[in-house]
């Protein structure tokens, strides 16, 4: 908001009269990046309905455009909480969900805003606050990503998956499997050896 007010010659006590010019011209900028990108996956939290989601979005860009927005499909929309909730179970985490996360993974981000605390940055205009908090959300889900990939994603429900991916987690049980693994080769090794001495018979 703040960047394109700049962009747009709009002083900051003008922005909230002229808030639709600002968003207009965010939402061009948007689609001007979304346009070429629509195939990509587009990772997101929970955005999935015409009241918070892309959904809004193409509604706000018809209503101040007039124009069609380039579509980015149900397809390619990747809801990261949904998949945590597949991988881990519904209960992977207590309500609500991001802050819990962070909390169980390193603690709160800094510059991080609940959604109640930036509908209050946005009344006070203060929009630096609340770039800062997506910033840090989209680190966050970065982060996330990579931990989840790695098996390292900490949460705090009890389905069986996570018992598992836990136990696998100790040195102790990684040492184990390592172990396994090397009497098993042996072991095939071993028979391979006799089978081949006995001429295959």
């Amino acid at each position: 908001m703040h960047t394109s007010a700049e962009v747009l010659g709009i002083d900051a006590v003008e922005v909230e009269a002229r808030y639709d010019e600002i968003e207009k011209d965010l939402l061009i900028k948007f689609y001007n990046f979304a346009r070429d990108r629509r195939e990509k996956y587009w990772l997101h939290w929970n955005m999935r309905n015409v009241v918070f989601g892309f959904e809004h979005i193409e509604h706000r860009y018809r209503k101040l455009t007039k124009l069609e927005p380039p579509s980015i499909t149900i397809e390619v929309r990747y809801n990261l909480n949904d998949a945590l909730k597949s991988r881990y179970g519904d209960d992977y985490v207590a309500d609500p969900r991001m802050a819990s996360l962070m909390n169980l993974n390193g603690g709160k981000i800094q510059g991080f805003l609940t959604g109640a605390k930036e509908a209050e940055a946005f009344k006070a205009k203060d929009f630096i606050r609340m770039n800062t908090s997506t910033i840090a959300k989209v680190g966050f889900f970065s982060y996330v990503v990579s931990l989840a990939i790695k098996g390292r994603l900490k949460i705090s429900g009890r389905a069986i998956v996570n018992r598992f991916d836990r136990l696998l987690e100790s040195r102790k049980a990684r040492t184990i499997a390592a172990l396994s693994a090397c009497v098993g080769i042996i072991v095939g090794l071993i028979q391979l050896y006799l089978w081949l001495r006995s001429g295959g018979q």
